[in-house]
């Protein structure tokens, strides 16, 4: 199988630059530091680029769920590892790799909004097209077509994390 690439490094990386500016402009009138909260392992890279340009002070949290098993959603939430920092209060941004189904993304958001933070927004690398998510982002880097994607953090089976653009196998 070969690896095309749907978005390159450049390409991403301005883009993230460009998201980034649209955060700080945001956050800026509200507060002066946001509590950002990576949806692992996919999210990891774009993670650490986007607030790497935030210009605001970034507390980390790290969630770790899942609902893929290969290249399809099984439609359950399995969770690894939640935060473990108070967000009540707080400015809550949640770093997403994809917008696909949102089930995933839907059962974050549910559970954070337990927590009463003060703010609660989603920054997604990639939403993709034609689907009709249970949940939407409010900060989108790019809208893809309906293919699966690898790189950039995103795999398949574990595989292809490390590249670093967006691609998808033909």
């Amino acid at each position: 199988m070969k690896i095309k690439t749907l978005i390159n490094e450049e390409q991403l990386q301005n883009r993230i630059k460009g998201l980034a500016k649209e955060l700080t402009e945001y956050y800026k009138k509200r507060t002066d530091t946001i509590h950002a909260v990576c949806v692992l392992k996919g999210a990891i890279h774009f993670f650490t680029d986007l607030v790497e340009h935030i210009d605001l002070n970034v507390e980390y949290s790290f969630i770790h769920v899942s609902s893929y098993s290969g290249t399809e959603s099984t439609g359950k939430i399995r969770v690894k590892s939640w935060i473990d920092e108070p967000i009540e209060g707080k400015y809550v941004l949640v770093i997403d790799d994809i917008l696909d189904t949102g089930l995933t993304l839907s059962y974050i958001l549910g559970y954070l909004k337990r927590y009463n933070p003060a703010d609660l927004k989603v920054a997604t690398l990639l939403r993709k097209q034609g689907r009709n998510p249970a949940v939407s982002a409010d900060f989108i880097g790019f809208d893809i077509e309906d293919k699966f994607v690898i790189g950039y953090g995103l795999d398949f089976d574990e595989k292809y994390r490390n590249i670093p653009f967006i691609g998808y196998l033909e």
